[in-house]
């Protein structure tokens, strides 16, 4: 049964054309271009299909990355959209909706 702010959430998603649920989380994770070392980074939002992480790096959009969320392993992902240090990235592979949902809940 979904509490009074999901159903809201879910209702502002549907408005806005998303195709996953995505929610606010507060987190570290690991970061990593190709050919580059590792590095931890912000994350601030999560849904299945990607996520919004800051950085002080510089990737360009389209490039392919690696983040490691907690408990999981690397995920490639793409950079969509970059807004000064903030970044939205989308999942080469999107993670099973209820893997997402336990990640929403952890990482609050």
């Amino acid at each position: 049964m979904w509490d009074s702010q999901t159903v809201q959430t879910r209702t502002k998603i549907a408005s806005q054309g998303r195709r996953a649920v995505r929610a606010p989380v507060q987190a570290r994770a690991r970061f990593r271009e190709p050919g580059f070392n590792p590095f931890d980074v912000e994350l601030y939002d999560l849904s299945s299909t990607g996520f919004r992480m800051v950085t002080f790096a510089r990737p360009a959009i389209g490039k392919n990355i690696w983040v490691s969320l907690p408990g999981l392993q690397p995920l490639e992902a793409v950079i969509r959209r970059a807004d000064g240090n903030n970044y939205g990235c989308e999942f080469t592979h999107p993670l099973h909706p209820s893997v997402a949902a336990h990640l929403q809940v952890k990482l609050r």
